[in-house]
């Protein structure tokens, strides 16, 4: 989190009284936004601890307790388990939202940073959030031949 969101994969958000469910094709990952009285992260994890209200009509939600093993982005930008994100999703049309992410990590990060983006509704007839296979070691596979070589 944030990265999950602004990947270019599709993600399905569901929305019940007392939960949001957020299914992303990135990594099959998947989140509980806790919309009423939120249990205490149980324990870190990838995705954080995320718990939601709504001001007016933009959700705020207030994710916690991330791990500090995943990346902000492919280009190794880290984390510690102090990450703090707020994100907000706000209406812009009925097919778009505005996502904004401010990122606080006080052990990494001089001061707290903001993203902002759209995001779409997909249109197509049919839409799906597919099954995404990861091949283990692909940036490797990819990017390997391009890695500095050492004397031997």
């Amino acid at each position: 989190m944030p990265r999950a969101t602004y990947m270019p994969y599709p993600f399905q958000i569901v929305q019940t009284p007392k939960h949001i469910m957020v299914a992303y094709e990135f990594a099959g990952a998947a989140r509980t936004i806790f919309m009423d009285k939120a249990p205490p992260s149980p324990t870190d994890s990838w995705m954080g601890h995320s718990v939601g209200r709504f001001e007016g009509d933009t959700l705020v939600v207030d994710v916690t307790s991330f791990t500090d093993q995943t990346w902000l982005d492919r280009a190794g930008n880290f984390h510690s388990d102090a990450l703090h994100v707020i994100e907000r999703y706000t209406p812009r049309s009925p097919d778009a939202l505005t996502y904004t992410a401010t990122i606080e990590d006080p052990k990494v990060f001089s001061r707290p940073w903001t993203i902002s983006m759209p995001l779409y509704r997909r249109l197509e007839k049919n839409a799906q959030v597919l099954e995404f296979k990861c091949v283990e070691f692909a940036e490797e596979l990819m990017y390997g031949h391009l890695r500095k070589q050492t004397g031997r």
